[in-house]
């Protein structure tokens, strides 16, 4: 009988916890600023630049960014009792523990509020470089330039931050691969360049087309299920180990869809 191989695994969820408080925004923030500086949060964190009255922390530690928002309370119940500022906090659900000793240092002035799980395009992932691990190499890459020619889902960097490759530039050199075929799909051709040159060698991978039924991964983007019909794998690590990446066409955007990655072993095992 011939053996399945594990399905990959599926992203981990975003969550998502509010509190009001008394304390401005800037003194939030403030606070924020010297817990990530200090050494009573385990893991590494780092202050990103944020847009208006938020704050955003990653780290090398995290399995994804920590973004923190700042805003005026809306709800009269919150004005009647003295709260000033909405303080909401989506993270990773991995990430729990370090969000715990953020809301442990903020102080005993948070009170928790209920509020719904957000989705997972809340989190824009963005990190100003990449750093060891797939998900924060993924979120640097969907903001270069020369990048600009796929487009990488949050379900791709999602997946990432659980991977264990760590050999960037044949992630780049499969992405670059992907570049050649979209210029021969926009030139309408099949398997060379549009001056009928042969793919070349350094851009050569594995690749699988047309993929259908639990073959094709399924994701979700904008509102909309994706299928990923495609795949193509990086060279291997010098442990052997590849990483691939499902992908699929879209003909809206006349680009790619990087969707999700997965670690494949060393051949032999």
């Amino acid at each position: 009988m011939k053996r399945r191989s594990a399905a990959p695994a599926r992203p981990r969820p975003l969550l998502r916890r509010r509190f009001d408080t008394a304390l401005p925004p800037a003194d939030v923030r403030a606070r924020l600023e010297a817990l990530a500086c200090a050494s009573t949060v385990l893991p590494t964190l780092f202050v990103l630049p944020s847009v208006g009255e938020s704050v955003r922390l990653s780290g090398p530690e995290l399995h994804g960014d920590i973004h923190v928002r700042l805003a005026g309370c809306r709800t009269a119940l919150a004005a009647f009792a003295g709260s000033t500022t909405e303080v909401t906090f989506d993270f990773r659900a991995a990430d729990k523990t370090v969000v715990q000793a953020l809301v442990a240092g903020l102080g005993a002035e948070l009170r928790e509020a209920k509020v719904r799980r957000p989705k997972q395009e809340v989190q824009g992932h963005f990190v100003t470089g990449h750093q060891p691990n797939v998900g924060h190499f993924l979120a640097w890459a969907a903001r270069m330039p020369s990048m600009e020619d796929h487009v990488i889902l949050e379900s791709a960097v999602d997946a990432g931050f659980a991977s264990e490759f760590d050999c960037f530039e044949h992630i780049h050199a499969a992405m670059r691969a992907l570049d050649f075929m979209r210029m021969v799909r926009m030139e309408g051709g099949i398997g060379s360049a549009c001056d009928g040159d042969e793919i070349p060698p350094h851009l050569r991978h594995p690749t699988r087309q047309g993929l259908t039924g639990k073959a094709a991964m399924v994701v979700a983007y904008a509102g909309h299920k994706v299928s990923l019909n495609a795949t193509i794998d990086s060279k291997p690590n010098p442990a052997g180990a590849r990483l691939r990446i499902h992908y699929g066409w879209s003909a809206r955007l006349q680009r790619y869809l990087v969707g999700w990655v997965s670690d494949l072993a060393p051949k032999g095992q």
